[in-house]
């Protein structure tokens, strides 16, 4: 009988490794033998390492090494061409992920692309080298407290068809912790459902670290923030960067505090890109902590540093708008120069509230509208105005505001 029963144990356990060997990691199919099912990979997303008019960069996860290949073609093209890219692992998990940056691409075109001959197809779009048509792209930051309140935002903010979305920091608000890593998976399987334009295309994603993406929050290594810096192409330990868009618009992401010093070489860095785009047409900042917050206090020190070494740059070069984030409230400023009110000063849009518990806003001089709501921001910009409409998760404009390009004056109705 003792025989018998190890030899069934041994069976069992024969099974069950045969199990783990197939079951795919959540969200994932694999192709049979027969290639009747096709791959289609848990987390498929699009970035920026370079050039919007001519590059993309696709990022996709498995739950195994395979190999780093994209097949695309012109969306009116029938003939596929092949990129070999790279891999990482995701730490504290069982996902690779893999990085293919396309290039010399046709601006404003269709492509489609696909992970091999037995892939589900994915589309996207190429951005203009010049301004013809307004552009659509949205702003949000503190995303996914609640999985409900992300996902329902995110199918809120893709009905508009936005070209890209930029999220402002505290993403996944997984704190560098190994034992949060799967909110990434969940919050890229969420990202990957419901960020699609209306004719099928994935939005592509700019993403800001925030103090939820790091291990300590503040004044830490880029180590302690694993998940950020393997999910996201960014120059080697460097968490801040520039992106340029043809002849009309530049984004600047900056890092507060979290892996990369405030003062010193980022300020450095930003006086030097700020002064080279003192022309572009429409000149934006993104940051996660506000200079000027409207739910904590305004002498928070990360503010305070911010409004030392940063603001003084981002007058005197021009900057239009700051996007922040952070406070989990609406917060629209006033135009401020000079740390006084001004037309022709710069206004500090955003604080936080994509998938968030918000918090009661402040009252301050510097604040001319703020709301306890969940929101993103639709940014419209074209060779004449900007026009940015504050949404929450109903599809109610609850705030907008439009500039006019040639002068910087703001109004609002």
């Amino acid at each position: 009988m003792m025989n018998r029963q190890r030899s069934w144990a041994r069976l069992m356990a024969g099974l069950m490794g045969l199990i783990l060997v197939i079951v795919p990691l959540r969200g994932e199919t694999t192709a049979s033998p027969r290639g009747s099912t096709p791959l289609d990979p848990p987390a498929v997303y699009l970035t920026w390492q370079h050039d919007p008019t001519s590059t993309m960069t696709v990022l996709w996860h498995t739950s195994s090494v395979s190999e780093d290949v994209i097949q695309y073609c012109r969306s009116d093209e029938r003939m596929w061409h092949t990129v070999t890219g790279s891999h990482r692992p995701l730490p504290f998990s069982d996902r690779i992920v893999h990085l293919v940056e396309l290039t010399n691409l046709e601006p404003a075109t269709d492509y489609r692309f696909r992970f091999g001959d037995h892939s589900v197809e994915f589309a996207f779009r190429t951005l203009p080298r010049t301004l013809r048509e307004p552009m659509r792209f949205v702003v949000g930051g503190d995303t996914m407290q609640r999985v409900e309140w992300f996902r329902e935002m995110c199918r809120r903010a893709a009905q508009y068809d936005p070209w890209f979305a930029i999220i402002g920091g505290d993403i996944a608000y997984a704190d560098g912790d190994p034992t949060k890593v799967a909110r990434w998976m969940e919050w890229f399987t969420i990202w990957k459902q419901t960020m699609v334009t209306s004719d099928g295309r994935l939005i592509p994603l700019l993403a800001v670290i925030g103090n939820h993406e790091v291990s300590g929050g503040f004044n830490q290594r880029p180590d302690q923030a694993p998940f950020f810096y393997s999910l996201f192409p960014l120059p080697v330990s460097r968490s801040y960067r520039v992106l340029d868009f043809g002849n009309y618009m530049s984004l600047v992401f900056l890092d507060s505090q979290h892996t990369q010093a405030i003062a010193g070489a980022q300020t450095d860095w930003l006086a030097e890109r700020l002064a080279e785009r003192f022309t572009v047409p429409h000149l934006f900042v993104v940051s996660h902590v506000p200079a000027y917050p409207s739910a904590r206090p305004f002498d928070y020190w990360v503010s305070v540093k911010i409004r030392k070494y940063w603001v003084p740059l981002f007058e005197q070069f021009g900057v239009d708008v700051v996007f922040e984030h952070h406070d989990h409230t609406y917060k629209r400023t006033h135009p401020i120069l000079a740390g006084a009110v001004n037309p022709q000063g710069i206004v500090y849009l955003g604080d936080g509230a994509w998938g968030v518990r918000t918090r009661p806003p402040r009252q301050d001089w510097y604040l001319a509208e703020t709301v306890a709501r969940r929101h993103f921001i639709l940014v419209t910009i074209d060779n004449e105005k900007r026009r940015f409409e504050a949404i929450d998760h109903q599809g109610v404009v609850f705030d907008q505001m439009e500039q006019t390009v040639a002068s910087g004056l703001m109004s609002t109705p």
